[in-house]
């Protein structure tokens, strides 16, 4: 009986900690190190000094197969006329030949609907990427002239 009653509470507990705790562990996301040379944008801040803006790219695996991008800017970068442009970003897996193309905005406060970093299916493998600074739709001039960038990684 004693026997019956020690299963019964380790099938409980068991059942307790999938079903009503915390369930399965999900892996963190995982920075991936990005080989580049960024996009080069053209900028103008409020002193009208005219410089280069560098839209650097960073990823993130957050599953097998998936990847998140972004390419955050400085504040100081954002203060210039380049802080209105987005940044496109292409990419091919050169191991399973995945390609796609997404758009993120590198400042956050900026009013546009394009968001801060994107998630996107580029597969397991090598992925070759190449890298853009667009205008906005608010702002069709934004970061122009630009010079684009490449780089790689190895999505896990």
């Amino acid at each position: 009986m004693r026997n019956l009653g020690l299963r019964c509470a380790t099938i409980a507990a068991v059942f307790a900690a999938v079903f009503v705790g915390g369930g399965v562990a999900q892996a963190a996301p995982v920075a991936v190190p990005v080989y580049q040379i960024p996009a080069t944008a053209f900028a103008v801040s409020g002193l009208i000094v005219p410089g280069p803006v560098f839209a650097t790219v960073t990823a993130r695996s957050l599953a097998p197969t998936t990847t998140e991008f972004a390419a955050p800017a400085s504040p100081s970068a954002c203060a210039t006329t380049a802080g209105r442009a987005l940044v496109k970003i292409s990419y091919l897996n050169i191991t399973t030949g995945a390609s796609g193309s997404v758009t993120v905005k590198p400042c956050e406060f900026f009013i546009d609907p394009t968001p801060t970093s994107v998630v996107a299916h580029t597969g397991s493998g090598r992925i070759l990427l190449t890298t853009q600074v667009v205008g906005s739709p608010f702002v069709p001039t934004a970061g122009q002239p630009s010079i684009p960038g490449i780089g790689t990684f190895h999505a896990p």
